[in-house]
């Protein structure tokens, strides 16, 4: 019989673990990782880095997302590396509109529409409307991991801009920045 608990605690235990931790995917790549690893499987899958536009705490690579050419910006903590942002930048040219991306992130579940955002209250400079889904809640920080699809004014050099954001690693690169002060 106490065998059979202890089975029991510990395999509800198992249970619970993952849902602790839940960390953003990108293209099926964990987001819980240094910025140089996720580069790395970045380019398994085809990407190459813009060295031209690399920054502290940012890479950009370019590559193809949905059949499309794309650039992402992909941004980590400051001290710790980890990735916490995947910004997807659609080109001018792309064949997608807003309702089109807003139909294929539905499977994400219910989202909350923000429309005629005011000039810089959005996530990305210049845009006027976005879509949010939030995602997997981090059992431990009670933070949510999102996805935002935003649309962009005609000053933006991106139409559509599509970002993957990890809440935890977030949060840590927060909390690494002010921790100088």
């Amino acid at each position: 019989m106490k065998k059979c608990i202890c089975l029991l605690a510990l395999w509800l235990f198992a249970l619970a673990a993952p849902a602790q931790s839940q960390h953003m995917k990108f293209m099926g790549i964990d987001m819980n990782c240094t910025i140089s690893t996720f580069m790395s499987k970045l380019k398994g899958k085809g990407f190459t880095e813009d060295a031209s536009s690399h920054q502290d705490n940012k890479v950009v690579m370019k590559g193809t997302f949905a059949g499309e050419k794309v650039k992402l910006e992909v941004r980590c903590a400051s001290k710790s590396h980890l990735v916490y942002s995947v910004m997807v930048c659609f080109n001018l040219s792309t064949s997608y509109n807003y309702e089109t991306l807003k139909a294929q992130l539905a499977k994400y579940g219910p989202c909350q529409e923000f429309k005629n955002v005011p000039e810089g209250q959005g996530h990305v400079k210049y845009v006027t409307d976005y879509v949010q889904w939030d995602t997997d809640k981090d059992a431990e920080t009670g933070h949510t991991n999102s996805i935002v699809l935003s649309k962009c004014s005609y000053r933006s050099t991106s139409p559509y801009i599509i970002s993957y954001i990890d809440r935890r690693n977030s949060l840590l690169d927060v909390q690494e920045v002010s921790s100088d002060f």
